[in-house]
């Protein structure tokens, strides 16, 4: 049974799904804690495993880590679900970002050359990627941000070009309002823009990766609680966690209660 609907772009969570969500973030390359995520996932039957992004760069293992979460899409396509981070936008083969230490990678390690594998890379990979995924009432999850762009779900689903790079590059911020960002991409976005998009997209919630450093000991809460930002590598220092949620008891009507697992312990989801 496929435990969520595509509608473009969004991947949307079934009505009657009341199992549990399995949230990762960025993992750039971090092969042991992508191995690990796919051990806690392959524990729980009946859950869904959501990859927010920025599989590879930075860290040593991005070909590995791409292979490992395009096997799971291809074993698993009812409950695996991977968002496309910053760090998949490529134009014509290019990378949209800096440091790209992909092609290297891949040229070193499977002896081809970037030009003649990326048509593959994007056919087999890049493709299957979706923007956003909402959970009906309750949650938004994406891989950077959000933007006064989204009126509805609708620009979720088909987005414009602003849309789509709002909703990968962008950061929240503790001020009013949409400013540029110095990444010079995207915008920051207030807690104003946060109560207002989601809103509009009837959701409580914003789960995002983007900003591993944020969260390096854990979830980060910003915006009165309404944003919370997550990391899974260990590239950038701090320990690499997952976030798990039961759905059905949000739907239920109860407050957020996300589950830390810490990709360094033997504990339980």
């Amino acid at each position: 049974m496929k435990y969520y609907e595509l509608r473009g772009k969004l991947a949307r969570i079934r009505d009657d799904f009341d199992g549990k969500l399995i949230v990762v973030g960025d993992l750039h390359g971090d092969l042991e804690s992508f191995e690990r995520v796919r051990d806690i996932f392959l524990q729980i039957p009946d859950s869904i495993l959501i990859f927010l992004g920025d599989y590879a760069d930075r860290g040593s293992f991005g070909i590995e880590v791409i292979e490992g979460v395009k096997g799971l899409l291809i074993d698993f396509p009812d409950r695996t679900i991977a968002l496309k981070g910053n760090h998949e936008d490529y134009k014509m083969g290019m990378p949209n970002f800096a440091p790209c230490d992909l092609p290297r990678e891949v040229e070193i390690k499977r002896g081809i050359s970037w030009r003649d594998f990326f048509p593959r890379f994007e056919r087999e990979f890049l493709s299957r990627l979706q923007l956003a995924v909402w959970v009906p009432s309750y949650a938004l999850l994406v891989h950077g941000g959000i933007s006064s762009k989204i009126r509805d779900l609708s620009d979720l689903e088909s987005p414009s070009e602003g849309v789509e790079e709002d909703v990968l590059w962008s950061d929240p911020y503790e001020g009013t309002g949409e400013h540029p960002n110095p990444r010079g991409a995207g915008i920051l976005f207030g807690p104003d823009v946060t109560k207002s998009v989601a809103g509009r997209v009837k959701v409580k919630y914003i789960l995002r990766s983007h900003e591993p450093r944020k969260a390096l000991t854990g979830p980060f809460a910003e915006h009165g609680g309404m944003v919370i930002t997550l990391s899974s590598t260990r590239i950038y220092g701090g320990v690499p966690f997952v976030l798990s949620f039961d759905v059905g008891a949000q739907l239920s009507g109860e407050n957020l209660r996300l589950m830390t697992r810490y990709l360094t312990d033997a504990g339980d989801l």
